[in-house]
């Protein structure tokens, strides 16, 4: 939302996520669930930040919820992946307890297989597949087998347990957001190096922009372009071996596909830890089931089984993952509860035309560059997993935001009206449609874009004559 945001054409996007974190951290919500008319029973499997979200919307509307967690506590790559510098323990457990509070019921270390997913279709009104991406990726490269070598989310899962000791220099292998913690979390395990190998160049990394520059401002190195093609080391890995790469003709996603060359050169190392991806396979799936259109079929029988977050369209974030749980949770319940094309409304993207930033009249606004959040220098970051962004100081940001499409009572329109076509009234405006000769000043000088001017019809005119 903040690259689409118009002010970014003005002075710079307004700070929305950090808006967002600050409402967060100084509210005191306790929500309260609505008493439903018709209360259903749902199971949701998952505990990560997609069946989270869909616990949440499914108990909010006053329904009951059982979520089976495979692991004992809740949260996913929220609590096993994402590093404490980027969220903290205590703000993960802050919002599952409000979860939980609203009535949730969970059952941990609850990996289910085959069968069990067959029981839970036929003992709940429906049931929500949210087990996140599948097994790691591997390079099938030799040498891979070695002392040293480590998949990055079993890395990242063992500093989160408890300190982790690395020593010398650490090669991280992927491009994408858990390559990057793995990065930055090697630094603050005792690296004394740490550098990040990525076949295609830094604009096609799939990770967070401002995290790239945020491993790059602790000290991470980049080196791309580059593929392991094997590892060497007796006892222990020593180097890896990279092939240059080049880009060669496009693939079905648009993306020029990597092509490894023969050229290759050796990158010396104590530790690799290997961030590749996961698969997204459903073999573990009931036999006769088969997922179609986010949902499970058996034969032409649609079941009241649904499927949200990585499972089911692979996207790899978190925020990805909340808001798919959210519209997958509200869509399985209108199928329920037989107001499926009501609902699918309700939670689809809204069809408005955006206001671009051509439609804002910047000379209304002064200058006031964005607030900044407040970031621990590197050599702090470094020493310590104390969360590095400690956001903003207070709310004025806010204040920044051009609210587009939405009339704020700045008098604008009226100003610019001939005398008697608007006019205030109450909280709004009110205009003389038999007075108005459709100059549209009013329109065009309205700050915000917040009015529009439509022809009337030949019944209207007549109407007015």
């Amino acid at each position: 939302c903040m690259q689409g945001c118009n002010r970014q054409a003005f002075d710079g996007a307004v700070n929305i996520r950090s808006l967002e974190r600050w409402i967060a951290d100084h509210s005191a919500l306790d929500l309260t669930a609505e008493v439903a008319e018709a209360p259903k029973r749902f199971a949701v499997v998952g505990g990560g930040p997609a069946g989270l979200s869909a616990a949440y919307q499914l108990a909010l509307r006053g329904h009951a919820v059982t979520l089976h967690e495979a692991g004992p506590a809740l949260g996913g790559v929220l609590r096993n992946g994402i590093p404490a510098y980027r969220l903290p323990p205590d703000v993960l457990q802050r919002d599952l307890d409000r979860i939980l509070r609203l009535g949730v019921e969970t059952k941990f270390n609850a990996r289910l297989n085959r069968d069990d997913l067959s029981r839970l279709q036929a003992e709940y009104d429906g049931l929500l597949v949210c087990t996140g991406f599948g097994p790691v990726l591997r390079l099938g490269a030799e040498g891979e087998a070695l002392p040293g070598v480590e998949q990055g989310l079993d890395f990242l899962d063992r500093a989160k347990q408890g300190p982790v000791a690395l020593h010398g220099r650490v090669v991280v292998v992927g491009g994408g957001n858990s390559a990057i913690d793995c990065a930055r979390t090697a630094l603050r395990c005792g690296a004394s190096s740490v550098k990040l190998v990525y076949r295609r160049s830094r604009e096609e990394m799939p990770a967070i922009a401002e995290e790239i520059d945020a491993a790059e401002f602790e000290g991470v190195r980049l080196v791309l372009q580059r593929q392991p093609v094997g590892f060497v080391g007796n006892g222990n890995v020593t180097s890896v071996v990279l092939a240059e790469v080049e880009p060669g003709p496009p693939d079905a996603s648009g993306r020029r596909r990597p092509v490894v060359t023969d050229r290759t050169s050796l990158l010396e190392c104590d530790t690799v830890l290997l961030a590749l991806g996961q698969n997204t396979a459903m073999d573990w799936l009931p036999e006769g089931w088969e997922v179609r259109g986010g949902r499970a079929w058996h034969g032409e029988t649609p079941l009241a089984v649904w499927f949200a977050g990585d499972c089911a369209n692979g996207d790899g974030t978190v925020t990805h993952a909340i808001g798919h749980g959210r519209k997958t949770a509200l869509s399985a319940l209108a199928h329920i509860l037989g107001t499926a094309d009501a609902a699918i409304v309700q939670t689809s993207e809204a069809e408005e035309t955006p206001v671009a930033p051509g439609q804002i009249r910047f000379s209304h606004f002064e200058v006031a560059p964005p607030h900044r959040d407040k970031e621990l220098p590197p050599s702090v970051r470094r020493n310590s997993f104390d969360e590095c962004n400690h956001g903003l100081a207070g709310p004025e940001e806010a204040e920044r935001c051009f609210s587009c499409g939405q009339c704020t009572q700045c008098d604008t329109c009226l100003i610019y009206s001939p005398a008697g076509v608007i006019a205030r009234n109450g909280d709004g405006y009110r205009i003389d449609a038999d007075y108005c000769k459709g100059c549209g000043m009013c329109v065009a000088e309205c700050p915000r874009s917040a009015m529009e001017m439509h022809e009337k019809s030949k019944q209207e005119v007549n109407s007015c004559l």
